[in-house]
């Protein structure tokens, strides 16, 4: 009776044993499948998927019903963009080695001289083109439409800057719409097309609007004769082999508009990525304000931006 008690208990043993191996082979093999799965879907879905999660927070939601496009409001949730930036650049978006574009450069000193030809001397364009500031706060400060956002502030630079006789060709496409992922890529084949078939360009300019999350909300000002203006910063790439020529370049816009409009430069915001800006070594990433700034004190700015460029190039 003992023996038999025995042999029940040793089986029961097993029988537990065989259970248990069973239930964390079937865990394992499933994980496996399911890593399997997200790995096949590589880099494009992750970019996809950061992507979603910045439209689903930043962006008005678009029903395309009926040929047309209605835009509904979305919540009004605060986005940490450079994350999202990161995101997008982590999973290879400018990681690849493009070429760099050769560009013949007018000789130093003579390169507002060679601007009445009316070649284009500076490039204006926008990676995220539909950041907008105050008070067009849709779709978390991002609108399609030009008013209120940094295109409006593009146009304001190139007037300024034609008014002195500075040639500027001004790029408005919407590289982050309707899809936030790839902005830069898509981005790139906007300003490489444009350096190619423009060997005056000289000055390339991507202008965006910084975040106002990352200063507790606050707006970037500062007074020029009595006015409220807003501040910029530049931002440089430390992943491109140019970071040298970069650096110089943002440094002397810094201080020439330093010693022009004491207070205006927040300074130059050094990361590690590309930016795109491998393709001139006369290339800044120009956060003008945040979007907690009214677009009239950015608009200010865009004036006196202008003044520091001319200021910068006579010295070219």
């Amino acid at each position: 009776m003992k023996r038999k008690s025995s042999h029940r208990k040793k089986r029961n043993k097993r029988m537990l044993l065989f259970l248990t191996l069973l239930f964390w082979s079937f865990s394992a093999l499933t994980c496996a499948l399911l890593l399997n799965s997200e790995l096949a879907g590589g880099k494009a879905d992750m970019g996809q998927e950061v992507g979603k999660q910045y439209l689903t927070a930043a962006f008005p939601a678009v029903s395309r019903s009926y040929g047309t496009d209605v835009r509904q409001s979305s919540t009004d949730v605060s986005v940490n963009e450079s994350i999202i930036i990161k995101g997008m650049i982590a999973n290879g978006e400018q990681q690849g080695d493009a070429t760099n574009i050769e560009t013949e450069m007018p000789e130093s000193g003579d390169i507002l001289d060679s601007a009445s030809s009316g070649d284009p001397l500076v490039l204006i364009y926008h990676t995220h083109a539909t950041e907008s500031y105050q008070p067009v706060s849709i779709g978390n400060f991002h609108s399609v439409d030009e008013k209120g956002t940094v295109r409006e502030v593009g146009s304001a630079l190139k007037g300024a800057l034609e008014a002195r006789g500075i040639s500027v060709m001004h790029d408005k496409t919407l590289h982050d719409h309707p899809s936030y992922s790839k902005s830069y890529s898509r981005s790139l084949d906007t300003v490489e097309k444009i350096l190619s078939e423009n060997p005056s360009i000289c000055i390339v300019i991507d202008l965006h609007r910084d975040a106002a999350a990352y200063t507790g909300n606050r707006k970037h000002v500062f007074t020029v004769d009595g006015k409220t203006a807003a501040q910029f910063a530049l931002v440089v790439g430390e992943g491109n082999n140019n970071l040298d020529a970069l650096i110089n370049f943002a440094n002397k816009i810094t201080q020439k508009a330093n010693h022009l409009y004491p207070g205006f430069s927040r300074g130059i915001i050094r990361k590690e990525y590309k930016y795109n800006q491998h393709v001139a070594d006369n290339y800044i990433l120009l956060e003008m304000g945040n979007n907690e700034n009214h677009i009239d004190e950015v608009k200010l700015s865009a004036m006196l931006f202008a003044r520091v460029l001319e200021e910068v190039l006579k010295e070219m």
